[in-house]
């Protein structure tokens, strides 16, 4: 058996950014985590965090998108029509390749995809879906253990819906009056309550409300690809009971529709096995690829 290796790994997301070194077997030894600001400082604060220690052999990056992942694009590694301010067209690829080290790019959810499926809820399966549910929201299909790769990444959460009647209520995404992300991602949910999910009472009309246009997300996923099991993470998710509601949305949605018996058991719909770590492990397995392939 290999010895294992050390290798670093890169959570870039839109509100926060989580580095880590660790084993390429996705298993994390040392980490740190700050707020996502500008892209320059964003990665001086990257960089200093590999420099500052023992060297790494390769490196995985989970980056918020859209962005260029496949390496015959001609313009991998850059951001594609963020609306984060300062962020759009900047090179990730080239701002980690200062590291001198092999880099490993993908988004954020397909890090956490890979995570999910060699250290988690998605181990063993032939078929999953990770989802999250935060600042944006954003999906990755992955199939024996790797995310599924196509023409670019996939963008679940813009996947359009149909508005609960009475829904007046200003889509948050710049694009689609009607996709997910605009109306059931993290800040869609503190412009419409002035408060996060988890902070509203348990009987507030919220909880339904954003459980069943998960719901109504989960549904289309699972026509389209009959996946095993659905993990959804990221902050939105914390909140008390949203994996059940969605769940029970999802199931409503397909309105007895039983085309495969795994929608319908209690464990579809779960959270991250790994938690927060999820993408951080997927990079550090990401890093490791890379360094084999080389």
């Amino acid at each position: 058996m290999p010895s294992l290796m050390l290798v670093g790994g890169v959570e870039l997301g839109g509100t926060k950014i989580r580095v880590a070194r660790g084993s390429d077997d996705g298993r994390i030894e040392a980490s740190e985590t700050f707020q996502t600001t500008g892209p320059e400082p964003s990665f001086a604060r990257i960089l200093n965090f590999f420099r500052g220690g023992p060297p790494i052999s390769a490196l995985g990056v989970g980056a918020f998108g859209p962005v260029a992942v496949r390496p015959s694009d001609s313009d991998y590694g850059r951001l594609r029509g963020t609306p984060k301010p300062g962020w759009r067209d900047f090179d990730i690829a080239a701002a980690a390749g200062a590291l001198g080290v092999p880099v490993a790019l993908d988004t954020d959810v397909s890090a956490a995809g890979r995570g999910e499926a060699a250290l988690g809820a998605l181990a063993g399966l032939d078929c999953g879906i990770y989802l999250t549910v935060g600042t944006g929201i954003g999906g990755a299909l992955v199939a024996h253990g790797q995310p599924l790769p196509g023409a670019s990444h996939a963008e679940m959460g813009h996947v359009s819906l149909v508005r609960t009647p009475g829904d007046d209520f200003g889509s948050v995404c710049p694009w689609h009056a009607n996709c997910a992300e605009g109306l059931a991602s993290g800040p869609a949910i503190e412009r419409r309550f002035g408060a996060n999910l988890g902070a509203l009472p348990d009987d507030h009309p919220g909880h339904a409300l954003i459980a069943g246009y998960l719901g109504q997300l989960l549904a289309s996923l699972v026509l389209v690809a009959a996946p095993n099991r659905i993990v959804i993470g990221g902050g939105v998710s914390k909140a008390p009971g949203l994996h059940a509601r969605a769940h029970a949305a999802l199931l409503a949605g397909l309105n007895g529709y039983g085309f495969y018996p795994e929608a319908g058991r209690p464990g579809f719909v779960v959270p991250p096995a790994l938690g927060d770590d999820a993408g951080l492990a997927g990079a550090l397995l990401m890093a490791g690829a890379e360094a084999r392939r080389r």
